[in-house]
């Protein structure tokens, strides 16, 4: 009797150790697994001097790495203006680089290793905002999150935008970034910007320099070049939106069968004004969801979004 007690107790005891090492572990998991943005994409081996840049995947579609002499850090529009005009005066290739690098493609990388980065990291205020016009003026280096909550700040919000909040308003500009609508002007961000000024290089009667203010009723041709430039005109230095009141959504999941998933696509851009359509073509079954858009004036619309699934049942 009294071994099988002891042994009985030991065994008790053995599974109260391994609760504890479990919650140890959870705890430490809980407590060290932190959510950190992507590291600066400008790397350099001195100081600002001999850098490099690459995407947030880490590498370029054809493994090579972007290098140049050195990087700039503006932090206004005349410290821009100067900087340009000084690389133009040189002669220097320069090239824009955003606060992650969010892109595939190598906009951002000079021909040969004695370029400029101009990084916009630093150029990220917001210079005006008037909640009558519902308008809002910011600096191109301005991330999407951070525009957001300016916005927010007098009422007003996007209409529609890409899902990172990672992009900046310049790098959204300069790659055509985009929601997901058929409506109205359509899901580019671009389709809601009023304004833009850019700093371009120069003449020497300019100081090398020049600060161009692009509208679509005074320079509607430079205007739409400048909407998707792929930051080959200049450097975006501040940018106006036109917005819209905030609003609110809720979002409810549903799964259905793809089958029909080609005559429902149209149908679905169609009646929904945030419709969002994602499909793989090796699934059989269709994710859907559905969002409920309330405004100020009490309006309703839906968006319905296919994400397709594999169904183990089917396979």
């Amino acid at each position: 009797m009294a071994f099988g007690h002891t042994l009985r107790h030991g065994f008790q005891n053995a599974t109260f150790w391994q609760i504890v090492l479990g919650l140890h572990c959870i705890f430490t998991l809980v407590h060290t697994a932190l959510s950190t943005p992507p590291e600066d994409p400008v790397r350099c081996v001195s100081g600002n001097k001999d850098c490099s840049v690459k995407n947030p995947y880490g590498v370029f579609p054809d493994r090579s790495t972007c290098r140049a002499a050195n990087v700039a850090y503006p932090t206004s529009e005349a410290e821009l203006v100067s900087i340009v005009a000084a690389a133009t005066k040189a002669g220097r290739k320069m090239r824009v680089t955003t606060r992650y690098s969010h892109s595939i493609p190598k906009l951002a990388c000079t021909d040969g290793t004695d370029g400029l980065f101009i990084s916009t990291k630093f150029l990220n205020h917001t210079m005006q905002s008037d909640a009558t016009a519902m308008t809002l003026t910011v600096e191109s280096g301005m991330t999407l999150r951070q525009f957001i909550d300016e916005a927010a700040k007098v009422g007003l919000a996007l209409p529609y935008a890409p899902y990172w909040w990672g992009l900046t308003v310049g790098g959204m500009m300069g790659t055509g970034a985009h929601g997901s609508s058929l409506r109205g002007k359509g899901s580019a961000v671009h389709d809601y910007v009023t304004e833009i000024r850019m700093v371009t290089p120069g003449s020497a009667n300019d100081g090398f320099a020049k600060i161009r203010v692009l509208t679509e009723t005074t320079t509607p041709n430079e205007f739409n070049a400048a909407k998707v430039s792929l930051g080959v005109l200049g450097v975006i230095s501040q940018v106006t939106f036109e917005l819209q009141p905030m609003f609110k959504r809720s979002v409810t999941y549903l799964m259905k069968d793809d089958s029909d998933f080609d005559d429902q696509a149209p149908i679905f851009g169609g009646k929904h004004e945030f419709a969002d359509l994602v499909y793989r073509a090796k699934a059989k079954w269709c994710i859907e969801w559905t969002t409920e858009l309330q405004t100020t004036r009490g309006a309703t619309v839906c968006m319905i979004s296919c994400h397709s699934v594999r169904n183990p049942l089917r396979q």
